[in-house]
């Protein structure tokens, strides 16, 4: 019985030892780990660019796809976020006229339609931030009561 601990416990600590190896001297997996690090810190265009250093260098990496993946989705929903408040605060100076024409109401309703339209082609994905699926959201709902008073 003392044989077969001795054994195992040796096992264990090659496993550890190879495991350390690989990832401690690996580059593709030493990028990756810092691309999820930056991913979690909300840097998803540098978590975007060492997850791409570390696929290049290793494209069997699937930590590595998964942030570049998951990066790319959370840069679009930022973008959403951006231009919508953009287009918020063109809106909101657009409507602080006395008199608003019929041209400014067209630029209102197609800011709000290409917003609308842009929010359903986002798929959040189980790891997207909530926070930023939240935010997203609420500018939608805001450019379709917008559209809906508009019309």
């Amino acid at each position: 019985m003392k044989w077969f601990k001795r054994v195992l416990t040796s096992l264990i600590i090659l496993i550890l030892a190879l495991l350390v190896f690989f990832f401690g001297f690996s580059d593709s997996y030493r990028y990756s780990l810092e691309a999820k690090v930056k991913y979690a810190m909300g840097d998803y265009k540098e978590a975007t660019l060492l997850a791409k250093k570390a696929f290049d260098l290793d494209p069997y990496n699937k930590m590595s796809f998964s942030i570049i993946a998951q990066s790319k989705i959370s840069i679009k929903f930022l973008d959403y976020i951006e231009d919508g408040k953009e287009y918020l605060q063109t809106i909101d100076r657009l409507s602080k006229k006395t008199n608003l024409k019929t041209s400014d109401k067209i630029k209102i309703k197609m800011m709000c339609e290409v917003m609308i339209g842009k929010f359903k082609r986002l798929t959040p994905t189980v790891l997207t931030e909530k926070s930023l699926y939240e935010k997203s959201k609420k500018i939608y709902e805001d450019f379709v009561k917008i559209y809906e008073t508009i019309k």
